[in-house]
């Protein structure tokens, strides 16, 4: 693996930052070391431009990086969108319908913003983590005319399953379910997740499966595990996360990805 790996690519909360949502000392320098050697690193996660990019300065991610959990493909440097997909109409009103069933904060993503119909308590925790503010809206109508990225709903993971039968019904291809944290369920465009997205970076880069290496550590990122040339679960990953990865790590909080990435030597 040492010779062959050109790109390092990590998952964010639960992989490369801590539980204080920081990476640490060690990992920070392993990035580096590995730029410095010809590597290069970038992030796949969830998060959206104004909250990965501030990671991308800081680390020196000149890249471009995976957002929205793979629906958006972004320069760090200029911001510009390189690739992208949004949500069917069909699935967005269906989303929408069944907001009065269940009682989940939705948070609707357009044009870089997420949108959020209340600011509860769960909110304010997402948006503390995340480190923005999402926009108040009351009026589900201003999406009929916008392109939505993705939806992440927030709540009792015990309902999610009734969710996912009512959101998919007897509809043809539906857009895909993913739960990338315990409390959240997210909508994502037809045909999108992490390793969808890899494979599209991967055709950017001009790179082989084998020079790339991914780090994760839940559900949203077994594809991108598997599309790997090698896929490294956190020691912190759920197990079907750790049975698909190729080698386990330490977890988040002990340099998981520092420690690997200081085993690599261009």
């Amino acid at each position: 693996m040492r010779n062959l790996i050109k790109l390092a690519v990590s998952d964010v909360d639960g992989t490369l930052v801590n539980k204080d949502k920081r990476v640490t000392p060690l990992t920070r320098e392993a990035i580096k070391t590995f730029q410095e050697s010809g590597g290069s690193f970038t992030l796949a996660t969830g998060r959206i431009e104004r909250s990965a990019i501030p990671f991308c300065r800081d680390l020196d991610i000149r890249v471009p990086v995976i957002l929205y959990n793979g629906a958006r493909i972004v320069d760090p440097l200029t911001e510009e969108v390189l690739w992208e997909k949004s949500l069917h109409k069909d699935d967005l009103d269906r989303a929408l319908e069944l907001r009065s069933k269940y009682s989940f904060d939705y948070l609707i993503y357009s044009d870089g913003e997420a949108f959020v119909f209340k600011r509860s308590d769960a909110v304010k925790l997402f948006e503390k983590g995340d480190g923005y503010k999402c926009t108040l809206i009351t009026d589900p109508l201003m999406f009929s005319e916008r392109e939505v990225t993705k939806i992440l709903m927030i709540g009792d993971n015990q309902y999610f399953s009734g969710f996912s039968d009512d959101f998919y019904g007897t509809r043809k291809n539906p857009a895909p379910l993913v739960q990338s944290e315990s409390n959240y369920l997210e909508i994502l465009p037809a045909g999108v997740n992490k390793g969808t997205a890899l494979d599209k970076l991967q055709e950017i880069l001009g790179l082989k499966k084998e020079n790339i290496v991914c780090f994760g550590d839940n559900m949203n990122d077994i594809e991108m595990l598997q599309n790997a040339g090698t896929g490294i679960a956190m020691g912190n990953a759920l197990s079907l996360v750790k049975e698909a990865a190729d080698i386990v790590t330490s977890d988040h909080n002990n340099d998981g990805v520092g420690r690997i990435l200081n085993s690599l030597h261009l």
